[in-house]
């Protein structure tokens, strides 16, 4: 069966104004008719209305959106303090890059890291970040010269 006969059959029981409505909003006001709704349209609004997946796909779906939500979190962490420690330009991604699969825990590209990983990535940052800061104290190292930079005063 159509997907379009499929909803003027799950409508049936609905006033012919609150159809209007529904369509015109999901369309983005550009029709409220069922019978102008594109064959996308209309499986997309028939699969609102009556979902095929179950609770369990659903909660997976769910599960998997919000991990990616936070290793994108970890990730904008990770970037963030190798900036701070001079491991990543503020231009470009190559040096970073490189010393990711020389240096890092894992030695593999930031992308390919699963969330405990990041974790420990950014653990990892941190003691290289206060590594420098503890080399900064020792005069004409490459971190004192780093740090001598950033707090140059131009004036």
């Amino acid at each position: 069966m159509d997907a379009i006969q499929e909803l003027k059959i799950l409508f049936a029981k609905r006033s012919g104004a609150d159809i209007a409505i529904e369509i015109n909003g999901f369309t983005g006001f550009r029709t409220t008719l069922l019978e102008e709704l594109t064959d996308t349209e209309a499986k997309q609004l028939l699969e609102i209305h009556q979902p095929q997946k179950t609770v369990k796909q659903l909660q997976q779906e769910v599960r998997e959106a919000s991990e990616e939500i936070l290793k994108k979190g970890w990730k904008s962490k990770v970037l963030v303090v190798a900036e701070a420690t001079g491991i990543k330009d503020k231009d470009g991604f190559v040096r970073f890059n490189k010393w990711m699969l020389k240096s890092s825990i894992y030695k593999k590209h930031l992308n390919a890291y699963s969330l405990e990983e990041l974790k420990e990535l950014h653990k990892q940052l941190q003691g290289v970040k206060a590594n420098n800061s503890k080399s900064a104290k020792k005069p004409l190292t490459k971190s004192w010269w780093r740090e001598g930079l950033q707090n140059k005063n131009l004036n």
